[in-house]
C-alpha cells in the first residue's frame, strides 16, 4: 500500500503557534509591551538611562532583556538546568528571541536552542532556527538530501510548545522580578 503525502494542516499549525505566543507572553511578560506599547513600563532602568524615550523605535528599548528558569536540580550537583529566553532583536511589529537550555549535556544529549520570531501583530510566534537548522520548509519530499521529517518544521514548533509548557509547569525564576514603584 503507498504511504500518503503529507499535506499541511495550516489550522493546527497556526494554532501552535499562536498558543506558542500566548506561552511566551507568560515566561516573558516584558512582550506584553508590543500590544498595549508601554516600553518604558517594561524596559529595565538602565535602558530607560541610556535611551532616548522619545526615540521613533521604543521597542528597542527592550533589545538584551532576558529571563530565566530553572527547570531541574542535577543529582549531586548543586547545578540546576536552565532556560534563558533572550531578546535579540525588537521591532515594531517583530522579535526575535533566543532560547536555550543551560548547561550544555555533550555526554548525553544536544542541548535545545533555537531562534523564534514574535509576530505582535498576528499574536504567533514560530521557530525560525533549531539548533543551527535556518529556514525551515513548511513540507519535505521524502527523502530528502537533509534527512527532515516531511513535517519538520509542524514538529520544531509542536517542540517548542511542549518545552515552554514544561517551563511554565515547573519553571522557577532564576532572579525576582523588578518592582517600579510609581509613587
Amino acid at each position: 500500500m503507498a504511504k500518503a503525502n503529507y499535506s499541511i494542516d495550516l489550522i493546527k499549525q497556526m494554532a501552535v503557534c499562536d498558543a506558542n505566543y500566548i506561552r511566551l507572553l507568560k515566561l516573558l511578560p516584558q512582550l506584553a509591551a508590543y500590544l498595549d506599547r508601554s516600553f518604558e513600563d517594561h524596559a529595565p532602568l538602565q535602558a530607560i538611562q541610556q535611551v532616548d524615550t522619545s526615540s521613533e523605535e521604543p521597542e528597542k528599548l527592550l533589545e538584551g532583556v532576558s529571563r530565566e528558569f530553572s527547570i531541574a536540580d542535577l543529582d549531586g550537583e548543586n547545578e540546576k538546568v536552565t532556560v534563558a529566553i533572550k531578546i535579540l532583536e525588537a521591532f515594531k511589529y517583530t522579535t526575535t528571541l533566543e532560547i536555550i537550555q543551560k548547561p550544555v549535556f555533550k555526554k548525553w544529549m544536544t542541548n535545545p536552542s533555537m531562534l523564534v520570531r514574535v509576530y505582535h501583530d498576528a499574536s504567533t510566534a514560530e521557530v525560525v532556527s533549531y539548533q543551527g537548522h535556518r529556514n525551515l520548509e513548511p513540507r519535505y519530499s521524502q527523502p530528502n538530501p537533509k534527512m527532515y521529517h516531511a513535517d519538520e518544521k509542524m514538529q520544531v514548533n509542536q517542540f517548542l510548545g511542549e518545552w515552554l509548557s514544561h517551563c511554565l509547569k515547573v519553571g522557577r525564576s532564576m532572579k525576582a522580578p523588578e518592582l517600579i514603584n510609581n509613587i
